[in-house]
């Protein structure tokens, strides 16, 4: 830190509250976000409507927290090995595309899931509490729902719309390659995330075992099926390496309640 800087805060430690909230005003005047300056309204404003909005709003928002956190902390990590990332448009069952030469690689980014505000664990009576928690491995899609309304007092009808969330189907393997858990819910951190291949996901018993099981344990600490670094992930898929997650859940009959 210079010394023109290491001055401005201790001057700053100084202030009192109503002191730093104005120069706090200053600053992100001189420096907006391009996204304050593209709706008009400062951060503070937008992050008060999320801190009031649904829980299904705030895991949306959440979830796509999760994304910017991979695509700017951790795809960085793998540039020198020679992987690139590249610009996907449209809706993809899939959030990010790497590719090296002429082999690609894509990446499903999932939040690790939470119940009554805590992660949720996977089979707690039959396995060491803590150990394993769940991802929740399913599309969701975001429509509209119109609805025709008519202007009181007038013949006047008008067409307003909501947007409408919809739960759909899960996804059959191949849809992607690699699932990426961000595990913020249990380690409050955002950089924290766990990997495996697609292909070593659980399938459905039915109807379909085509289809991925929905509910997924996610290691706790990194093991032969889950690691903490992409890297490795990668050299897995490269290497075309075989696995299952926990291929005994496939063999044993656990009750419904213990899970849900």
């Amino acid at each position: 830190m210079s010394e023109s800087l290491e001055t401005i805060r201790k001057l700053i430690d100084k202030c009192s509250t109503d002191q730093r909230k104005s120069l706090k005003l200053y600053l992100r005047n001189l420096l907006p976000h391009p996204l304050e300056r593209e709706w008009g309204i400062d951060a503070d404003t937008i992050l008060s409507a999320i801190s009031r909005s649904s829980d299904l709003t705030r895991r949306g928002v959440r979830g796509i927290i999760a994304e910017a956190v991979f695509v700017n902390d951790v795809i960085p990590g793998i540039v020198e090995s020679g992987w690139q990332h590249i610009k996907i448009e449209g809706d993809h069952p899939y959030d990010v595309l790497l590719r090296k030469g002429a082999l690609s690689v894509r990446i499903q980014i999932k939040l690790q899931r939470l119940e009554k505000g805590v992660p949720k664990l996977y089979y707690p009576r039959h396995y060491k509490v803590g150990s394993l928690h769940v991802v929740e491995v399913q599309k969701t899609r975001t429509g509209e729902r119109a609805t025709t309304t008519t202007l009181p007092g007038t013949d006047t009808k008008i067409v307003t719309t909501e947007p409408v969330t919809v739960k759909t189907r899960p996804y059959s393997f191949g849809d992607f390659d690699i699932l990426a858990v961000n595990m913020h819910p249990s380690s409050g951190d955002w950089k924290n995330f766990r990997y495996t291949l697609s292909s070593w996901l659980l399938p459905r018993r039915d109807p379909d075992p085509a289809l991925i099981e929905i509910f997924q344990p996610v290691s706790v600490l990194p093991d032969e099926v889950w690691t903490d670094n992409l890297a490795v992930c990668l050299k897995w898929f490269e290497a075309g390496k075989k696995n299952r997650i926990l291929a005994e859940v496939l063999h044993q009959k656990k009750a419904k309640k213990d899970f849900l």
